[in-house]
């Protein structure tokens, strides 16, 4: 009498679908490149003499990312040998868009809109407008108390030096000028410089940070390029009427009849 061969029934599949581990992987590279690369920003910005920045990145918030994508990747691995509804593998997902959105969504909204280069160049631009509306139609503005309340129209400096953010705006006055200033001297990280020309009726403001488009660099004049140079001129004088183009009144010449 032949045995009976039983059915064992249907197995159960192991590892994630072809379509689930592409998407996990991408999500782990787009974390992986992000918070890497904020904490390697981070550690620059620490040995760096200046660093552009509105706000470094936050270390608790790269070293988190970076530790998520470690355990994303362990957990794939391991999920190679587990069902698809491995717990672990939900977690992983959760704690992946929960990081993304905390970033995005509640920490971005405190974040300034504008980047670095947009702060600085409104910054110069900023001082040379008030400057203007103080000028007069001799010279431009020298007195050095007036042009230090003008810094308190900026906002927070979008510098760091050593990792320690600039604490405040500072303002050098230069004299005999021949054009915007283009070494910063002595003058400290976060200093608007403001040099008026010899004759008094022309000043340039310059700012010192880094190098224009350099994130980390030498403490230097932003630039000295056509845009990024605040222009103070003196107030023109307003124009005279000319007595001879005023029209001549006569009386009217009663009609003949």
């Amino acid at each position: 009498m032949a045995g009976v061969v039983e059915s064992a029934g249907p197995s159960t599949p192991l590892g994630l679908t072809g379509a689930g581990v592409i998407a996990r992987s991408v999500l782990l590279l787009f974390l992986g490149w992000l918070y890497g690369g904020d904490l390697i920003r981070w550690v620059q910005a620490q040995t760096a003499e200046v660093t552009a920045m509105s706000e470094l990145p936050r270390l608790w918030l790269s070293l988190l990312g970076c530790a998520v994508t470690i355990g994303g990747v362990v957990v794939l691995v391991m999920a190679r040998k587990q069902p698809p509804s491995w717990r672990p593998v939900r977690l992983l997902t959760i704690a992946a868009m929960g990081l993304l959105f905390v970033d995005f969504v509640v920490l971005n909204s405190r974040r300034s809109p504008l980047s670095t280069d947009e702060q600085t160049l409104l910054a110069a631009q900023y001082i040379a407008e008030s400057a203007n509306h103080e000028a007069g139609s001799e010279a431009v503005p020298r007195d050095p108390a007036l042009l230090h309340s003008f810094l308190q129209g900026l906002g927070t400096v979008p510098f760091f030096v050593k990792g320690e953010r600039v604490p405040g705006w500072k303002l050098e006055l230069r004299e005999r000028c021949a054009g915007p200033a283009a070494d910063p001297g002595e003058a400290e990280v976060g200093t608007v410089i403001y040099c008026v020309a010899a004759d008094r009726k022309r000043a340039w403001v310059t700012l010192v940070g880094t190098p224009l488009g350099q994130v980390f660099g030498p403490r230097a004049i932003v630039s000295t390029r056509e845009g990024w140079v605040g222009d103070v001129h003196v107030a023109a004088e307003p124009e005279q009427e000319d007595p001879s183009d005023r029209p001549v009144w006569e009386a009217p010449t009663p009609n003949q009849p």
